[in-house]
């Protein structure tokens, strides 16, 4: 007899990186506005439209910081470089059109907007270097078209339904300055509504409210570096570990602090970023008071092969815990079910892609034991894939949320919403380090450029450390076995403190961030590796400076040319 009712939980991971420059206080990237432009609102605002729908919200701190930024009118090269009339653009001004302007999907902007494909045909370069020759075609209007065109293929269902957003698209080109004014006008008035919808999802009780540690670091490499070797025995380490138990510590127990400022409620659960967990960053999330985290079903697969037994029947499809009461539940995700709808649905219908979920789904329960209280958990990247979906994702999504509040057998639940129904938490033996990515740390550590980067961040946090025992400004956690590890206190550098320590303390995190081993590396190229290679090292000057010592000269030498690995 399958089991009676199938809960299926959705998460959708909201993150962007710190790209506020410590000398400026401005954003080196345009990502946060352009994603806040595109689906930020609008998969809070389609999940509170559906009765019955359910979803977790999760967000990274230095994403909610950004958008209080850009709201408050912080603009990033992108805007600046798109306000003026072409006419009063430099010949390096014009080049940086030409060559930053076409980063959209092209597949779902062109046949909307055919003017933008005309001059991509007129760039008639796919690398992002761009012949000098190749600006010199553009005239004046056709830059004004690339500015107005390239905010038009970042709108997302929400802006598309606005009058002069509708009009722009119908006109299809030679936009003036003016009707360029007007529409930077109602994109920045987005902005402001994208925090406004998600404390309303969060109030109307559709939306939990998850969120990762304050700046998306790998939490069992910030506990220590040397967890990278229980899935890669023999792996490629830095000589000298990182050992900052007290770092992850801080960095979710800011994260819940500055969730709630923010939005208003005070998380219960995260997404470790990229869903890293070992058995240290459990007991940190334990000393936080987290109730629940969740992770990928192959990490529960190498931990149970740890003890030489397998997940059992319920599998992944119910929480597990490690280390005794207090500790948080964990939620492993369906690796299959998230990975087609974050990338391979958006090649079908709507209905086709919910058809085939709700299949899997059928199966899933079918196959379970009778009186047990599972869920499916799908946990992916609530922005990026949207940009690939007909119409954003709203068919799909607006599908998706209503099949399975309809459906007999299965029903919406957040993570909170089942633990709290009760259910059993099965116990776990041991965790095997990894996140969900391979269940292992390879993205981040291993090459020699990633390296070379835990290397530069090993030694400024050493140096760093001296300076926040002298201030007074660390304190002591017990973690729930008992060790007590020293960490910087919130109270005197945690975010919205004053002060150039506290200034250094933030820094010190940007340092700490994922971000920037993701990049490093040739296992994820990106034509803007050099942005996030300066960004990353500015971090760790800022943090020198701001200690009132020289920056070590090996932090002024680009990570991607040191070696001669690029």
């Amino acid at each position: 007899m399958p089991a009676s009712r199938l809960s299926v939980a959705v998460l959708w991971h909201m993150h962007q990186p710190d790209y506020i420059d410590g000398d400026t206080g401005l954003p080196r990237m345009p990502w946060v506005r352009l994603h806040a432009l595109h689906s930020y609102a609008d998969v809070a605002r389609i999940t509170r439209e559906i009765p019955g729908a359910r979803a977790v919200l999760n967000v990274v701190p230095s994403l909610l910081r950004q958008l209080e930024a850009a709201v408050a009118g912080a603009e990033d090269p992108f805007l600046v470089l798109g306000r003026p009339h072409p006419a009063d653009l430099d010949m390096e001004q014009r080049r940086a059109l030409v060559r930053d302007f076409f980063s959209f999907h092209h597949g779902r902007a062109f046949p909307d907007l055919p003017r933008l494909k005309e001059l991509w045909t007129l760039r008639d370069a796919k690398a992002r270097t761009v012949p000098d020759d190749r600006v010199e075609r553009f005239t004046t209007q056709d830059l004004l078209d690339l500015q107005v065109g390239f905010h038009l293929a970042w709108c997302g269902p929400m802006l598309r339904e606005h009058k002069l957003v509708l009009e722009l698209v119908a006109k299809g080109g030679a936009w003036t300055q003016q009707e360029k004014t007007d529409l930077f006008a109602v994109l920045h008035a987005h902005l402001t509504a994208v925090l406004a919808e998600w404390r309303a999802a969060a109030k109307s009780g559709q939306l939990e409210i998850s969120c990762t540690p304050l700046n998306h670091p790998i939490l069992p490499l910030l506990c220590d570096s040397d967890a990278f070797l229980e899935a890669v025995p023999g792996g490629n380490i830095p000589v000298a570990p990182f050992r900052y138990p007290g770092d992850a510590w801080y960095h979710v127990r800011t994260a819940l602090d500055e969730t709630e400022r923010v939005l208003g409620v005070r998380p219960r659960g995260m997404w470790p970023a990229e869903g890293s967990i070992s058995e240290t960053a459990l007991r940190v999330f334990q000393a936080a008071g987290v109730e629940w985290v969740a992770t990928d079903q192959h990490v529960l697969e190498a931990s149970c092969a740890l003890t030489g037994t397998g997940p059992g029947p319920g599998r992944h499809f119910q929480p597990w815990r490690w280390g005794g009461a207090g500790v948080p539940a964990v939620y492993f995700r369906d690796t299959g079910l998230s990975d087609a709808i974050g990338f391979r649905y958006q090649h079908a219908t709507a209905d086709e892609a919910v058809n085939e979920l709700i299949g899997h789904l059928e199966t899933i329960r079918t196959s379970l034991p009778a009186g047990g209280d599972y869920l499916v958990p799908l946990i992916l990247d609530g922005e990026n894939p949207w940009e690939g979906y007909p119409g954003s994702g709203e068919a799909f999504l607006r599908e998706f949320y209503e099949r399975i509040a309809a459906h007999p057998d299965l029903q919406w639940r957040t993570f909170s919403e089942h633990l709290d129904a009760g259910g059993a938490v099965a116990p776990l033996k041991a965790v095997r380090a990894g996140s969900w990515i391979r269940a292992d740390f390879t993205t981040w550590m291993g090459h020699p450029e990633k390296t070379r980067g835990w290397d530069l961040l090993t030694a400024v946090r050493d140096r760093f450390q001296p300076h926040l025992e002298a201030a007074g400004a660390l304190i002591d956690v017990t973690l729930g076995d008992g060790r007590v590890v020293s960490a910087p206190d919130p109270a005197k550098v945690g975010p919205g403190c004053d002060g150039d320590l506290a200034r250094a303390m933030a820094a010190m995190a940007d340092a700490e961030s994922s971000d920037w081993f993701w990049w490093y590396g040739d296992d994820n190229p990106t034509d803007y590796a050099r942005e996030f290679d300066d960004l990353f090292r500015g971090h760790l000057r800022n943090v020198s400076r701001l200690m009132g010592v020289e920056p070590d000269p090996a932090i002024a030498r680009s990570i991607l040319d040191d070696g001669g690995h690029r």
